[in-house]
């Protein structure tokens, strides 16, 4: 850099000199003109004195000059790369003048889920988070439906191939065995269940995995299977909702652990899943297909469908539990029916009581009602006649 500088300073120095000399040389020139007769010898007239003080000043801006320089040259280089850039003029069209003054980078977009599968089902949830029209009951507001008693039993995952947009995840959900797939032993279950309710006077109504909207009933008995990798995971599990507006539903939850495990002989899982707690048919805050606030509900896993020994019994000996079921029933105080007339037995554990042989026939006459969605091989069903539900 210092050579730089002192050749600057040498050229500003030389334009100086040049400048003054050249000044000088055009004051002789120009000076007056003598009068006298042409030929007589005039003196050429010396220089001024104030061209000194120019000289002088002319030395010092050349000094400024070069001081100017070296300010330029110490200056930081990312800062002179700014005040280089011209300014950007807004065109005809009126847009505004931006700064070309550095800013500080945008902090990047942080977005939660990758899929786009994803992010459409948050957005729907986002939208009908409260669908529920008005105030939610409370349990003291709580009243049964009028009529005869009546109990709803789902099927778990019966007919899920046509589940709405808003529960397009059970499409393809479900557990299964070899060929046997979970929908088909729990609508088993539910038939010899249903089958035993009827006899002694209920209504009952089977329904399939998609629940009518705001479905009311004096008790809803969800029947699911588990399933795992693991061979010798083995038990049943039961769950009430996590948000009871009923303030019943662990009632007939504690009754069904019991009498459930009495007819079955199989292990009881104490702890329950989040998915059990939050089953989609008792969240009518958010699905248009769910319960009514004021239908008391309840979930039951009958056992795991891969393992051997609870097969033995949801699958080989569906009527022990449909008889668990049907105890538990019979012992809540909000579905218990009057006593039966004298002579004949409530009690289902009876050894002498077999389930009647046509049991599992929607058609036979019953004391009670049943009304089954139409499903496999029912010509009223949406599915068609033998038909299956999708993949699960």
């Amino acid at each position: 850099m210092r050579p730089r500088r002192w050749s600057l300073h040498a050229g500003f120095v030389a334009l100086a000199l040049l400048f003054l000399a050249g000044g000088t040389t055009e004051t002789s020139q120009e000076g007056p003109t003598n009068p006298s007769a042409p030929g007589d010898d005039v003196e050429a007239p010396s220089a001024p004195a104030n061209d000194v003080d120019a000289s002088s000043a002319a030395v010092s801006e050349v000094d400024a000059s070069s001081a100017t320089v070296r300010e330029a040259e110490s200056v930081d280089p990312a800062v002179q790369s700014v005040e280089s850039q011209e300014t950007v003029e807004p065109g005809e069209s009126g847009e505004t003048v931006e700064s070309l003054a550095p800013t500080a980078p945008a902090a990047p977009e942080v977005r939660r889920g990758s899929s786009d599968g994803n992010d459409r089902r948050r957005r729907y949830r986002r939208r009908y988070r409260n669908r529920y029209p008005g105030p939610i009951p409370t349990p003291a507001e709580w009243r049964p439906p009028g009529g005869p008693v009546k109990i709803a039993l789902q099927a778990g995952h019966w007919r899920a191939g046509e589940a709405p947009a808003e529960l397009s995840g059970l499409r393809d959900n479900g557990t299964r065995w070899e060929d046997i797939h979970e929908w088909e032993a729990n609508l088993e279950v539910a038939r010899r269940t249903a089958a035993l309710l009827e006899t002694s006077g209920y209504e009952v109504e089977i329904l399939p995995a998609v629940v009518p909207p705001g479905y009311r009933a004096h008790l809803f008995v969800s029947i699911h299977a588990d399933g795992s990798l693991d061979t010798r995971a083995s038990g049943y599990r039961v769950a009430s909702p996590r948000r009871d507006a009923t303030g019943r539903a662990a009632d007939i939850a504690s009754l069904l652990e019991r009498s459930y495990g009495k007819a079955t002989g199989l292990r009881h899982i104490t702890t329950s899943t989040r998915r059990m707690r939050n089953y989609y048919a008792f969240n009518f805050r958010r699905y248009e297909h769910a319960l009514h606030p004021m239908t008391i509900a309840v979930i039951l896993e009958t056992g795991f469908l891969t393992s051997p020994r609870d097969r033995g019994v949801i699958v080989d000996d569906p009527d022990r539990a449909a008889r668990g079921i049907v105890e538990a029933i019979r012992a809540f105080p909000v579905t218990a029916l009057p006593a039966v007339a004298d002579g004949e037995s409530d009690s289902i554990d009876s050894p002498d009581e077999e389930p009647a042989e046509d049991a599992t026939d929607p058609g036979t006459s019953r004391p009670g009602t049943r009304t089954e969605a139409g499903g496999p091989g029912d010509p009223t069903s949406p599915l068609g006649e033998g038909s299956e539900p999708g993949e699960r």
